[in-house]
């Protein structure tokens, strides 16, 4: 039972794997399937967009010296992973303009539809991302010689798990609202927020500076 957790009472099967989701950085050598590689296509592919635009195209790549491209050129793409799933905003083939708008939104709703399926199928994943960081975005373009008219949105790194990582709940009482805000509004509560933000980026700064050593 995971502490803290509404649902415990009520768990089912998709919960459960949501909460088993997490971001796997360490990989077996072991390939996946072919059949796994289009189940999670299709988990992806099921995911929704703004009018059903699906502005989205995916390359495939499980290619050593491209994944090796990928590591010696992204700083936070160094996995060894069997498999990347580029995640494309795609304008060429998007079914209406509004996904101009909106791919960002559909593509990520994409992404996550493939971590959860992962996560089912017993395979680990990790979301880099690249949009919306002009460097990255040249680097995977040129590694991928991508065609005008996409933008990648991330690289999903997947393989079979060589670490495990426990179910968990980040849920946060303080984050939810049950109803319009209360309390401080306009300048005075937009200082307030600027300040809460200052020591939040701080704190996690801090503590990303202690991960790293």
């Amino acid at each position: 039972m995971l502490g803290g957790v509404y649902w415990s009472e009520t768990m089912n099967e998709t919960i459960e794997v949501i909460l088993k989701r997490r971001s796997i950085r360490l990989f077996t050598e072991e390939s996946v399937e072919e059949e796994k590689i289009r189940l999670l296509l299709e988990a992806g592919m099921a995911g929704p967009s703004a009018v059903n635009a699906q502005p989205w195209e995916f390359v495939v790549i499980t290619e050593k010296p491209i994944l090796e491209k990928f590591r010696g050129a992204l700083m936070f793409a160094k996995m060894a992973a069997p498999l990347v799933i580029c995640v494309l905003g795609s304008r060429r083939m998007q079914k209406s303009r509004v996904g101009d708008k909106f791919w960002v939104q559909d593509c990520s709703a994409a992404t996550e539809n493939i971590l959860l399926a992962a996560t089912a199928l017993g395979l680990g994943s990790v979301w880099v991302g690249v949009h919306p960081i002009a460097l990255f975005e040249r680097q995977v373009k040129s590694i991928l010689n991508l065609p005008t008219g996409v933008t990648p949105l991330n690289l999903i790194y997947i393989g079979y798990p060589a670490e495990s990582k426990e179910a968990r709940t980040q849920y946060d009482e303080k984050r939810v609202h049950w109803g319009p805000f209360q309390g401080e509004s306009g300048e005075k509560g937009d200082e307030e927020v600027s300040k809460r933000y200052e020591i939040n980026a701080k704190e996690s700064n801090e503590n990303d500076n202690a991960a790293v050593q």
